[in-house]
């Protein structure tokens, strides 16, 4: 039987195709399987009530001052050094690592070691852990050609992005706030909400209540709820909620969605099928999700908008739900990008390459 070591950190972008893999290995008969991560983490907090879990410490490169990087080559050495009585201690066959700083001290302690190394690779900009230790990996999975574009030739794979298991439409009750003969507008920014496009949707809040046709659900974050139900006021064809814990029923009922370009909130829109606005996070590393939304929208099968472009995020809306045919074509293109069940079919690709001769 193979034993499996995952690592994976920093955001729940890189955690949660992690667990979908693992959840896949899983359902295959691989039970043994082991997280490691950092202690008081976002990927303790996730994985470890559900999963082995080891230790270990990471350090990130400062996207500032150089100062701040001097102790940078001592911190690795060191995570390096517990890394590789982690890797030492599990002794995997395997091991699957989805990016993040976190992940890098494993890689490198369990390719130096000879153990087979596989990344994951959710953005269309390869992020720089998994540029380093793409040199220690057997296989690459990468979501788009444009990510295969940043690691060595011959390495890549590509699937869809790997996400939670996701349930059948069918089986999803449809929201009240999206009632049958109205158009749904499903606006998403997670948690924190997204101050750019929560200000794009409050300019056009008049527009947007002239609309008795359409409805929207606007999650605007937790943080920002009661200023903005009390700037914007009661609007009937207008939810306005912190935060939405059975998010997958929006989307599914959702003509269109408008979210932030993430790589997971964006496998999420395509495994639906979804058409899309994004609008992509101008802060994020590399920018990364203009690069991922910039892929979707050359599919077909979103526009995207930028935080500084002039406000024309409803107009777009509106232009959109008055074209079904353009609409069902993006649909269309959506379920083409879409792999809901990647994370099996990395599973099985890891499987194939460890045991090709297992039935």
């Amino acid at each position: 039987m193979k034993k499996f070591l995952f690592v994976c950190g920093g955001t729940g972008g890189h955690i949660f195709p992690a667990v979908a893999i693992a959840e896949s290995l899983k359902k295959k008969g691989y039970t043994e399987i082991t997280f490691v991560g950092r202690k008081n983490s976002m990927e303790e907090r996730l994985v470890a009530a559900n999963w082995p879990y080891e230790y270990i410490t990471a350090e990130p490169l400062h996207r500032g001052p150089f100062l701040k990087n001097l102790a940078l080559p001592f911190k690795l050495s060191k995570s390096l050094v517990r890394a590789k009585s982690v890797v030492k201690q599990v002794n995997p066959d395997v091991v699957v690592a989805t990016g993040g700083y976190v992940s890098l001290p494993i890689v490198i302690a369990a390719g130096r070691l000879g153990i087979p190394v596989y990344l994951q690779e959710q953005n269309a900009v390869a992020g720089v852990a998994n540029k380093v230790g793409s040199r220690y990996a057997k296989t690459i999975f990468v979501t788009s050609e444009a990510a295969a574009k940043f690691f060595p030739a011959g390495k890549c794979m590509v699937f869809g992005n790997p996400v939670r298991k996701l349930p059948d439409g069918n089986s999803l009750a449809r929201p009240s706030e999206f009632p049958e003969g109205k158009k749904a507008v499903f606006i998403v920014g997670g948690s924190q909400g997204a101050v750019g496009i929560n200000n794009k949707i409050e300019e056009s809040i008049k527009q947007i209540a002239a609309r008795t046709d359409v409805n929207v659900v606007w999650q605007v974050g937790v943080k920002n709820v009661d200023a903005i139900r009390e700037r914007v006021g009661n609007i009937p064809n207008v939810t306005i909620c912190g935060f939405l814990d059975g998010i997958y029923a929006y989307m599914n009922y959702a003509d269109l969605i408008i979210s932030r370009a993430g790589a997971s909130a964006l496998a999420e829109i395509l495994a639906f099928g979804k058409p899309s606005i994004l609008l992509p996070f101008p802060h994020a590393t590399a920018n990364h999700q203009e690069h991922n939304a910039r892929v979707v929208e050359k599919a077909g099968a979103a526009l995207v908008e930028l935080d500084s472009d002039p406000n024309d995020l409803w107009n777009k809306v509106e232009q959109l739900l008055a074209d079904e045919s353009r609409l069902s074509a993006m649909a269309s293109a959506a379920k083409g990008l879409g792999m809901p069940d990647a994370a099996d079919q990395i599973a099985q690709a890891i499987l194939e390459k460890e045991m090709p001769n297992a039935d």
